[in-house]
């Protein structure tokens, strides 16, 4: 056991309403952890607390070993929101973009260049270090974004529905691309994620949140019927195709709503 976030009996509320209530969450170092649950569920909360963006109403956050605000300066936690701060159309170049990662850098204008051609490489895009961001996919500017947020040399990146305009062949290429950095880089990462059917592949754990945190574990433990229907509601029916596949984690996760 080897903690870099704790969360210890975390309650959150915003403008009079409880979003997330007594969460009691550890993550290990190395460990590829997904949130999951329905819209409003209280995952984005969650990761906004863990990074000091918003206060607990009740319990603690301990990341890297201090306080959320004191570890976000020290440079070593990375972060990629949903709504990406970098809008398609950006007039820059790759190298541009990850360039941003190394704003508050005091490297030389020649060390910056080498580390970020450092990271395109490493995430698969060498060569269009001049090639318009506007031009490329949806898999390519997730790639792109996640050099950004490398190059400063993170210990754990938080991941905001990482997989949003990256089409269904795509989506397994970049889980396998997550892995691969975490086993290589030694990274932890966390991430929000409504591909329940596909991350339960490619995790280490899965944490249920819908307010409570109703699972946190094993993801071949967490595709059963009681436990989705806390999470989305019991006028939900989980469909498993090949459920002799399960055991070996490669299944299709469908929801449809009962009659009535």
């Amino acid at each position: 056991m080897n903690p870099i976030l704790k969360m210890e009996n975390l309650t959150v509320c915003i403008n009079g309403r409880i979003i997330i209530e007594n969460i009691n969450l550890v993550i290990n170092r190395k460990e590829i952890v997904a949130i999951v649950g329905p819209n409003g569920g209280g995952k984005t909360t969650l990761i906004k607390t863990a990074l000091g963006l918003i206060e607990p109403t009740e319990g603690k956050v301990e990341i890297l070993g201090t306080t959320p605000k004191k570890a976000v300066k020290t440079g070593k936690i990375g972060y990629l929101p949903q709504n990406a701060d970098i809008p398609r159309n950006f007039p820059f170049s790759v190298l541009d973009i990850v360039l941003l990662g190394l704003v508050r850098s005091k490297l030389s204008k020649e060390e910056k260049l080498e580390k970020a051609k450092k990271y395109l490489s490493y995430v698969g895009m060498e060569g269009f270090e001049d090639y318009p961001y506007s031009r490329l996919s949806g898999g390519q500017q997730q790639r792109v974004s996640i050099a950004r947020v490398l190059v400063a040399e993170p210990e754990i990146i938080f991941l905001d529905e990482p997989s949003t305009g990256i089409d269904v062949v795509a989506q397994e290429s970049f889980y396998d691309f997550l892995k691969k950095l975490r086993d290589k880089n030694g990274i932890t990462i966390v991430m929000v994620s409504h591909d329940i059917g596909v991350v339960g592949k490619f995790v280490d754990k899965v944490a249920g949140l819908n307010r409570f945190l109703h699972y946190y574990g094993h993801p071949r433990d967490f595709f059963q019927k009681h436990i989705l229907e806390k999470l989305y509601g019991t006028d939900v029916e989980l469909i498993i195709h090949s459920p002799e596949c399960v055991a070996c984690e490669h299944f299709h996760v469908e929801f449809r709503k009962e009659d009535g």
